[in-house]
């Protein structure tokens, strides 16, 4: 669910052309920082956020994942929550009901890889929009969505999914670059802690 100015670009998928590369090992977990303990620091040189097909996306307080407030004229703030299983989590607080959301960093996979996707997630009053999981990048603006639990108020429950990359019609090189970003467009609070993704084996 691309805003507007968000502009894929082909670069990186043009440097890894030249070789393959092999599978992550079976249980890897793709997503930086899934349980949000690391803190963002330091403005670092490599840092994508704001740019390019990141345009909109702003770096968040968590090292290797993005934020976005302020889509469909909502006003959301990102703030640190108390873990799950750790010390912290990631919450979405509304103040003008639009679609917030988290990005994580880019992800190259190859087309028709399965990948599992779970996570952790508690609301708070979160009325009148609904919260989920959209996948994005070189195949296109939400090839993929998994919803979450549709209900106001629920403590720490699992959601989990499968999804398959399909084939852009632009490919470069043997992977394509995918995001995953986590929305809502609700009222109230989104609470989101000890997310994973990770391949399928055949």
């Amino acid at each position: 669910m691309r805003t507007l100015g968000v502009v894929l670009a082909a670069a990186a998928a043009c440097a890894l052309a030249g070789a393959a590369a092999p599978p992550p090992p079976p249980g890897q977990n793709l997503l930086q920082n899934p349980s949000f303990e690391d803190r963002s620091g330091p403005r670092q040189p490599d840092e994508k956020w704001g740019t390019g097909f990141l345009d909109g996306v702003s770096r968040s307080p968590f090292a290797h994942w993005g934020y976005g407030g302020f889509w469909d004229g909502g006003d959301y703030d990102i703030k640190l929550g108390k873990g799950r299983t750790g010390n912290l989590c990631a919450r979405l607080v509304c103040r003008t009901k639009g679609r917030a959301g988290i990005c994580s960093q880019v992800i190259l996979a190859a087309p028709g890889t399965r990948l599992r996707f779970s996570g952790f997630f508690k609301a708070v009053g979160a009325r009148g929009g609904v919260c989920f999981v959209n996948f994005e990048g070189a195949p296109g603006d939400g090839w993929a969505r998994i919803a979450l639990p549709d209900k106001p108020d629920y403590d720490w429950q699992e959601v989990a999914g499968e999804v398959t990359v399909p084939t852009p019609k632009k490919a470069a090189g043997d992977k394509v670059e995918i995001l995953v970003f986590i929305y809502t467009k609700a009222y109230g609070e989104l609470w989101i802690d000890d997310v994973s993704l990770t391949v399928v084996q055949p």
